[in-house]
Protein backbone atom coordinates (compact mmCIF):
# COMPACT_ATOMS: atom_id res chain seq x y z
CA UNK A 1 0.00 0.00 0.00
CA UNK A 2 1.18 3.53 -0.71
CA UNK A 3 1.00 6.36 1.89
CA UNK A 4 -1.26 9.07 2.19
CA UNK A 5 0.54 12.18 0.08
CA UNK A 6 -0.81 14.30 2.33
CA UNK A 7 1.08 12.51 5.01
CA UNK A 8 4.30 12.33 3.20
CA UNK A 9 3.51 16.22 2.74
CA UNK A 10 3.11 16.98 6.46
CA UNK A 11 5.89 15.04 7.38
CA UNK A 12 8.48 17.34 5.16
CA UNK A 13 6.46 20.41 6.36
CA UNK A 14 6.70 19.27 10.04
CA UNK A 15 10.76 18.74 9.23
CA UNK A 16 11.26 22.21 7.35
CA UNK A 17 9.44 23.94 10.50
CA UNK A 18 11.67 21.92 12.96
CA UNK A 19 14.64 19.87 11.74
CA UNK A 20 14.47 18.03 15.09
CA UNK A 21 11.18 15.93 13.58
CA UNK A 22 12.60 13.13 11.10
CA UNK A 23 16.31 14.30 11.11
CA UNK A 24 17.15 11.58 8.80
CA UNK A 25 15.47 14.33 6.06
CA UNK A 26 18.37 16.27 6.62
CA UNK A 27 21.00 13.91 4.69
CA UNK A 28 18.62 13.98 1.45
CA UNK A 29 20.49 16.73 -0.48
CA UNK A 30 19.43 18.32 -4.15
CA UNK A 31 22.72 16.92 -5.52
CA UNK A 32 22.02 18.49 -9.27
CA UNK A 33 21.68 22.35 -8.01
CA UNK A 34 18.06 22.10 -9.85
CA UNK A 35 15.99 23.07 -6.14
CA UNK A 36 14.58 19.35 -6.06
CA UNK A 37 15.36 17.36 -3.76
CA UNK A 38 16.43 13.47 -5.08
CA UNK A 39 16.40 10.33 -3.69
CA UNK A 40 19.30 8.79 -5.38
CA UNK A 41 22.19 7.89 -3.25
CA UNK A 42 22.28 4.87 -0.94
CA UNK A 43 22.10 6.77 2.89
CA UNK A 44 19.10 9.25 0.85
CA UNK A 45 17.39 6.45 0.42
CA UNK A 46 18.17 4.69 3.76
CA UNK A 47 17.13 8.10 5.21
CA UNK A 48 13.63 8.28 3.63
CA UNK A 49 12.55 4.69 4.70
CA UNK A 50 13.51 5.59 8.35
CA UNK A 51 11.63 8.85 8.11
CA UNK A 52 8.30 7.60 6.31
CA UNK A 53 8.75 4.26 9.00
CA UNK A 54 8.55 6.90 11.99
CA UNK A 55 6.20 9.52 10.41
CA UNK A 56 3.64 6.06 10.03
CA UNK A 57 4.25 4.83 13.35
CA UNK A 58 3.61 8.26 14.94
CA UNK A 59 0.31 8.61 12.97
CA UNK A 60 -0.36 5.29 14.05
CA UNK A 61 -0.94 3.85 10.85
CA UNK A 62 -1.65 -0.05 11.23
CA UNK A 63 2.06 -1.28 10.07
CA UNK A 64 1.42 -5.36 11.40
CA UNK A 65 3.10 -7.32 8.64
CA UNK A 66 4.43 -4.47 6.80
CA UNK A 67 7.81 -2.73 6.07
CA UNK A 68 8.48 0.29 4.22
CA UNK A 69 9.92 0.50 0.90
CA UNK A 70 11.87 2.52 -1.63
CA UNK A 71 10.02 1.58 -4.95
CA UNK A 72 12.04 3.23 -8.15
CA UNK A 73 10.44 2.17 -11.25
CA UNK A 74 11.32 -2.18 -11.55
CA UNK A 75 13.05 -1.43 -8.36
CA UNK A 76 11.83 -2.64 -4.60
CA UNK A 77 14.86 -1.18 -1.83
CA UNK A 78 14.07 -2.48 1.41
CA UNK A 79 17.56 -0.68 2.43
CA UNK A 80 19.63 2.00 0.93
CA UNK A 81 22.23 -0.78 0.00
CA UNK A 82 19.65 -3.82 -0.68
CA UNK A 83 16.99 -4.53 -3.41
CA UNK A 84 14.93 -6.97 -5.78
CA UNK A 85 13.54 -6.22 -9.10
CA UNK A 86 9.68 -6.63 -10.16
CA UNK A 87 8.78 -8.34 -13.31
CA UNK A 88 7.54 -6.37 -15.90
CA UNK A 89 7.18 -6.83 -19.63
CA UNK A 90 10.13 -5.39 -21.98
CA UNK A 91 7.91 -2.69 -23.21
CA UNK A 92 7.60 -1.02 -19.93
CA UNK A 93 9.77 0.98 -17.95
CA UNK A 94 7.75 0.63 -14.79
CA UNK A 95 5.80 -2.31 -14.02
CA UNK A 96 3.54 -0.12 -11.73
CA UNK A 97 1.03 2.13 -14.16
CA UNK A 98 -1.85 4.71 -13.62
CA UNK A 99 -5.54 4.35 -13.53
CA UNK A 100 -7.31 7.05 -15.14
CA UNK A 101 -11.10 7.48 -16.02
CA UNK A 102 -12.27 7.04 -19.49
CA UNK A 103 -12.71 10.87 -20.17
CA UNK A 104 -8.76 11.37 -19.68
CA UNK A 105 -6.68 12.69 -22.28
CA UNK A 106 -9.97 12.89 -24.96
CA UNK A 107 -8.82 14.18 -28.10
CA UNK A 108 -10.84 14.94 -31.21
CA UNK A 109 -10.26 12.20 -34.15
CA UNK A 110 -8.27 14.35 -36.11
CA UNK A 111 -5.30 13.95 -33.19
CA UNK A 112 -5.14 10.46 -33.32
CA UNK A 113 -1.44 8.89 -34.24
CA UNK A 114 -1.87 8.36 -38.23
CA UNK A 115 -4.24 10.75 -38.77
CA UNK A 116 -1.10 12.30 -41.08
CA UNK A 117 -0.09 8.84 -42.32
CA UNK A 118 2.42 6.59 -42.01
CA UNK A 119 4.54 9.19 -40.64
CA UNK A 120 3.21 10.33 -37.80
CA UNK A 121 4.42 7.12 -36.36
CA UNK A 122 7.88 6.08 -38.60
CA UNK A 123 9.55 9.48 -38.77
CA UNK A 124 12.74 10.95 -37.10
CA UNK A 125 10.75 13.31 -35.28
CA UNK A 126 8.20 10.82 -34.05
CA UNK A 127 8.29 10.23 -30.58
CA UNK A 128 6.69 6.89 -30.80
CA UNK A 129 9.81 5.16 -31.91
CA UNK A 130 12.82 8.13 -30.96
CA UNK A 131 11.17 9.84 -28.02
CA UNK A 132 13.35 10.07 -24.82
CA UNK A 133 11.88 7.74 -22.31
CA UNK A 134 13.05 8.00 -18.47
CA UNK A 135 14.07 4.53 -17.67
CA UNK A 136 14.83 5.57 -13.69
CA UNK A 137 14.55 9.33 -12.48
CA UNK A 138 18.10 9.53 -11.10
CA UNK A 139 21.51 7.56 -10.77
CA UNK A 140 24.55 7.75 -8.30
CA UNK A 141 24.71 11.28 -9.33
CA UNK A 142 21.37 12.77 -9.56
CA UNK A 143 20.72 12.55 -12.85
CA UNK A 144 18.06 10.75 -15.01
CA UNK A 145 18.32 7.73 -16.79
CA UNK A 146 16.89 7.76 -20.20
CA UNK A 147 16.65 5.60 -23.19
CA UNK A 148 15.10 5.58 -26.98
CA UNK A 149 11.64 4.43 -26.80
CA UNK A 150 12.41 1.57 -29.40
CA UNK A 151 14.97 0.14 -27.31
CA UNK A 152 12.05 0.04 -24.66
CA UNK A 153 9.60 -1.51 -27.13
CA UNK A 154 12.52 -3.97 -27.90
CA UNK A 155 12.61 -2.85 -31.44
CA UNK A 156 16.43 -2.96 -33.39
CA UNK A 157 17.50 0.19 -34.07
CA UNK A 158 18.00 -0.94 -38.00
CA UNK A 159 14.77 -2.28 -38.22
CA UNK A 160 13.37 1.48 -37.00
CA UNK A 161 15.65 3.10 -39.17
CA UNK A 162 14.65 1.57 -42.07
CA UNK A 163 10.90 1.48 -41.16
CA UNK A 164 11.48 5.60 -40.97
CA UNK A 165 13.77 5.60 -43.77
CA UNK A 166 10.96 4.12 -46.15
CA UNK A 167 8.19 6.30 -45.06
CA UNK A 168 9.53 9.13 -44.05
CA UNK A 169 11.78 9.54 -47.56
CA UNK A 170 10.93 6.20 -50.00
CA UNK A 171 7.17 7.10 -49.80
CA UNK A 172 7.42 11.01 -49.80
CA UNK A 173 9.82 10.52 -53.20
CA UNK A 174 7.12 7.95 -54.28
CA UNK A 175 3.75 9.82 -54.64
CA UNK A 176 5.12 13.11 -56.56
CA UNK A 177 7.21 10.36 -58.75
CA UNK A 178 3.80 8.49 -59.34
CA UNK A 179 2.06 11.62 -60.00
CA UNK A 180 4.94 12.79 -62.53
CA UNK A 181 4.51 9.56 -64.36
CA UNK A 182 1.06 9.88 -64.64
CA UNK A 183 1.61 13.05 -66.17
CA UNK A 184 4.64 11.46 -68.77
CA UNK A 185 2.18 8.98 -70.34
CA UNK A 186 -0.61 11.49 -70.66
CA UNK A 187 1.56 13.82 -71.97
CA UNK A 188 3.35 10.88 -74.88
CA UNK A 189 -0.48 10.01 -75.62
CA UNK A 190 -0.71 13.34 -76.47
CA UNK A 191 2.13 14.17 -78.58
CA UNK A 192 1.60 11.12 -80.33
CA UNK A 193 -1.88 11.86 -81.23
CA UNK A 194 -0.18 15.57 -81.96
CA UNK A 195 1.96 13.98 -84.65
CA UNK A 196 -0.46 11.53 -86.24
CA UNK A 197 -2.48 14.45 -86.88
CA UNK A 198 -0.01 16.86 -87.30
CA UNK A 199 -1.76 19.58 -85.45
CA UNK A 200 1.56 21.47 -84.12
CA UNK A 201 4.93 20.89 -84.42
CA UNK A 202 6.49 20.69 -80.99
CA UNK A 203 10.37 21.28 -80.59
CA UNK A 204 12.55 19.79 -78.19
CA UNK A 205 12.48 23.46 -76.45
CA UNK A 206 8.85 23.30 -75.96
CA UNK A 207 9.04 20.07 -74.79
CA UNK A 208 11.66 21.02 -72.35
CA UNK A 209 9.41 24.17 -71.02
CA UNK A 210 6.69 21.87 -70.41
CA UNK A 211 8.70 19.75 -68.35
CA UNK A 212 10.03 22.47 -66.66
CA UNK A 213 6.46 23.29 -65.48
CA UNK A 214 5.61 19.66 -64.65
CA UNK A 215 7.99 19.63 -62.08
CA UNK A 216 7.86 23.14 -60.95
CA UNK A 217 3.65 22.02 -60.63
CA UNK A 218 4.33 18.84 -58.76
CA UNK A 219 7.17 20.56 -56.73
CA UNK A 220 4.61 23.52 -55.49
CA UNK A 221 1.96 20.52 -55.01
CA UNK A 222 3.64 18.30 -52.86
CA UNK A 223 6.74 21.09 -50.98
CA UNK A 224 3.16 23.02 -49.81
CA UNK A 225 0.65 21.37 -47.29
CA UNK A 226 -1.66 23.42 -48.21
CA UNK A 227 -1.67 23.59 -51.83
CA UNK A 228 -1.00 19.61 -51.83
CA UNK A 229 -4.39 19.23 -49.28
CA UNK A 230 -6.25 20.95 -51.81
CA UNK A 231 -5.54 18.93 -54.88
CA UNK A 232 -4.48 16.16 -53.77
CA UNK A 233 -5.78 13.12 -50.90
CA UNK A 234 -4.19 13.39 -47.89
CA UNK A 235 -0.89 11.40 -47.17
CA UNK A 236 -3.04 9.35 -45.01
CA UNK A 237 -5.67 8.66 -48.38
CA UNK A 238 -2.43 7.91 -50.38
CA UNK A 239 -1.16 5.48 -47.29
CA UNK A 240 -4.08 3.86 -47.51
CA UNK A 241 -3.85 3.30 -51.34
CA UNK A 242 -0.24 2.39 -51.62
CA UNK A 243 -1.32 -0.73 -53.13
CA UNK A 244 -2.74 0.03 -55.81
CA UNK A 245 -0.31 3.21 -56.22
CA UNK A 246 2.59 1.21 -56.37
CA UNK A 247 0.50 -1.50 -58.53
CA UNK A 248 -0.05 0.62 -61.28
CA UNK A 249 3.25 1.82 -61.42
CA UNK A 250 4.74 -1.52 -61.82
CA UNK A 251 2.08 -1.78 -64.19
CA UNK A 252 3.72 1.14 -66.35
CA UNK A 253 6.86 -0.45 -65.81
CA UNK A 254 6.17 -3.53 -67.15
CA UNK A 255 4.45 -1.48 -70.05
CA UNK A 256 8.23 0.46 -70.33
CA UNK A 257 9.71 -2.83 -70.36
CA UNK A 258 7.77 -4.30 -73.01
CA UNK A 259 8.16 -1.12 -75.09
CA UNK A 260 12.01 -1.93 -75.11
CA UNK A 261 11.74 -5.36 -75.88
CA UNK A 262 9.79 -4.48 -79.10
CA UNK A 263 12.12 -2.07 -79.57
CA UNK A 264 15.26 -4.94 -79.92
CA UNK A 265 16.46 -2.26 -76.77
CA UNK A 266 15.99 -5.27 -74.49
CA UNK A 267 19.75 -5.83 -74.10
CA UNK A 268 19.99 -1.93 -73.35
CA UNK A 269 21.32 -1.19 -69.43
CA UNK A 270 17.78 0.33 -69.07
CA UNK A 271 16.03 -2.71 -70.05
CA UNK A 272 18.02 -5.22 -67.66
CA UNK A 273 17.39 -2.68 -64.79
CA UNK A 274 14.19 -2.04 -65.32
CA UNK A 275 13.71 -6.21 -65.39
CA UNK A 276 15.56 -6.45 -62.28
CA UNK A 277 13.34 -3.97 -60.51
CA UNK A 278 10.17 -5.38 -61.82
CA UNK A 279 11.41 -9.12 -60.48
CA UNK A 280 12.80 -7.58 -57.18
CA UNK A 281 9.44 -5.83 -56.69
CA UNK A 282 7.50 -8.97 -57.48
CA UNK A 283 9.13 -10.84 -55.01
CA UNK A 284 9.33 -8.59 -51.97
CA UNK A 285 5.65 -7.57 -52.87
CA UNK A 286 5.10 -11.82 -51.94
CA UNK A 287 7.31 -11.21 -49.06
CA UNK A 288 5.25 -8.76 -47.58
CA UNK A 289 1.69 -11.15 -48.46
CA UNK A 290 2.43 -14.10 -47.17
CA UNK A 291 3.78 -12.70 -43.68
CA UNK A 292 5.32 -16.39 -42.21
CA UNK A 293 6.41 -15.84 -39.06
CA UNK A 294 9.71 -17.60 -39.65
CA UNK A 295 11.01 -14.87 -42.08
CA UNK A 296 9.67 -11.74 -40.24
CA UNK A 297 12.86 -10.12 -40.01
CA UNK A 298 12.91 -10.98 -43.97
CA UNK A 299 9.21 -9.69 -44.32
CA UNK A 300 10.35 -6.37 -42.34
CA UNK A 301 13.13 -5.43 -44.76
CA UNK A 302 11.03 -6.42 -47.76
CA UNK A 303 8.62 -3.43 -47.12
CA UNK A 304 11.53 -1.00 -48.10
CA UNK A 305 12.82 -3.29 -50.90
CA UNK A 306 9.74 -3.28 -51.99
CA UNK A 307 8.82 0.94 -51.76
CA UNK A 308 13.01 1.33 -53.35
CA UNK A 309 11.78 -0.79 -56.25
CA UNK A 310 8.85 1.01 -57.06
CA UNK A 311 10.90 3.95 -56.72
CA UNK A 312 13.87 3.19 -59.32
CA UNK A 313 11.11 1.69 -61.43
CA UNK A 314 8.91 4.61 -62.05
CA UNK A 315 12.03 6.67 -62.35
CA UNK A 316 13.14 4.44 -65.14
CA UNK A 317 9.37 4.71 -66.31
CA UNK A 318 10.27 8.53 -66.38
CA UNK A 319 13.58 8.35 -68.38
CA UNK A 320 12.16 6.06 -71.16
CA UNK A 321 9.56 8.45 -72.22
CA UNK A 322 11.41 11.93 -72.01
CA UNK A 323 14.17 10.14 -74.13
CA UNK A 324 11.60 8.61 -76.43
CA UNK A 325 8.86 12.10 -76.53
CA UNK A 326 12.37 13.94 -77.37
CA UNK A 327 13.63 11.48 -80.06
CA UNK A 328 10.72 12.17 -81.60
CA UNK A 329 10.25 15.76 -81.10
CA UNK A 330 10.55 18.04 -84.00
CA UNK A 331 10.52 15.15 -86.51
CA UNK A 332 7.91 13.26 -87.95
CA UNK A 333 8.41 9.54 -86.67
CA UNK A 334 8.47 7.91 -83.03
Amino acid sequence: MQPKMGDIVKMWEDHAADPSNYPELDSIKDDNGDDVVEVNRPEEIEALIKAVSSMLTKTKYPMDGKRVVWVMNDRVYTSGTEYYTVEKDEWEASPYANVHTYNHDIFPANAALGVNGCTDCHSFKSDLFYGNITIYPFDGNAKPVRGLQYEILGSGGFMVWLSVFREQFLKAALYPLAVFLLLAFILSAVLNYNRKENLVRISKTLLAGLYLLIIAATAVVFLKPDVRSYVLPSRLVLDANHFLITVAALIAGAVVWVKLRNERRHATLMAKTQSALLILAVISGFLMIIKFDQIYSVVRIAYTVFDLAVVLSILISVLYLIINQYRAAGSGAE
